[in-house]
C-alpha cells in the first residue's frame, strides 16, 4: 500500500526531478509545486490512498486497474480550481475545493502555492518512484506555415500545416504522450518537386533530395 498527503506549505523552493527518484523512506516531504509542474508516481502497489489536506481526509482509496502488481504511473496535477489525478492516463479524481465543508480548504486554490508531498506506507518501497511529468521536446518543421513548436504537455495535441508548393510526409497532427514522446515521428513538409520525384524514383525523401539537390541552389526548390 501507499499513501499520498498532498497539503500546502509555506516553503522557499521546490523540487523538479526530471528522472525516476527511488522513494527510499516513507514519512518524507517534498516541496513540489503541482501546477507549475505535474508530479508522477511509479508503483506496482495494489492499494494506493490519497490525502488532500484540509480538503479530503481521511485517507481514500484510488481506484487501480489493473488490480495486480505490475507498474502503473499517477499523475498529480492541479489548478487553481481542482487536484486532479490520473492513473495511466485515466482520470480517477478531479475534486473541486469548493466542494469542501472546510474553509481552510479554500488555500488550495490560491495561485502559487508551494504543496507538499508526504509518501507514506507499510510496504516494500523498492517499485516506488517519482519524478516530474515530463514534456515532449519542441520541433521544427521546415517548409510548415508554424515553423516551430514549444515543448508541450502530456494530452496535448498539435497539428502541422505545410505552406503552398509543400507536401507533408506523415502525421497531421501529433499528440504528446504520457511518457514525454509525441505519438509519432515529427512528419516533414517536402517541397511538391522534390516530393513527386522521389515518388516517381522509387527514393525516400531525403534520399530524393540529396540527389537531385547535388550541384544545384537548394533555394530554387
Amino acid at each position: 500500500m501507499i499513501r499520498l498527503l498532498l497539503f500546502t506549505a509555506a516553503l522557499c523552493g521546490t523540487v523538479v526531478l526530471t528522472d525516476w527518484t527511488a522513494v527510499t523512506e516513507w514519512n518524507v516531504n517534498i516541496p513540489w509545486d503541482l501546477e507549475a509542474t505535474p508530479l508522477q508516481i511509479k508503483t506496482d502497489s495494489t492499494l494506493v490512498q490519497y490525502e488532500i489536506y484540509k480538503c479530503v481526509y481521511p485517507y481514500r482509496n484510488l481506484p487501480v486497474q489493473p488490480p495486480v502488481e505490475v507498474d502503473k504511473i499517477w499523475t498529480i496535477t492541479k489548478t487553481e480550481a481542482a487536484m486532479i489525478i490520473t492513473c495511466n492516463g485515466v482520470e480517477v479524481v478531479n475534486y473541486l475545493f469548493a466542494d469542501s465543508s472546510d474553509s481552510d480548504c479554500s488555500t488550495l486554490s490560491q495561485p502559487d502555492v508551494v504543496e507538499e508531498i508526504h509518501f507514506s506506507g507499510d510496504h516494500d518501497k523498492a517499485s516506488d518512484f517519482y519524478r516530474a511529468e515530463p514534456e515532449c521536446p519542441a520541433f521544427t518543421v521546415e517548409g510548415s506555415t508554424q515553423g516551430s513548436w514549444n515543448a508541450s504537455s502530456n494530452g496535448t495535441t498539435v497539428t502541422i500545416e505545410c505552406a503552398a508548393n509543400h507536401v507533408l510526409e506523415g502525421s497531421v497532427t501529433l499528440t504528446c504522450q504520457q511518457d514525454g514522446s509525441w505519438s509519432s515521428d515529427v512528419p516533414q513538409c517536402v517541397g511538391k518537386l522534390i516530393y513527386f520525384l522521389s515518388k516517381s524514383l522509387g527514393w525516400n525523401i531525403n534520399q530524393s533530395f540529396s540527389r537531385y539537390l547535388s550541384g544545384k541552389d537548394s533555394a530554387k526548390y
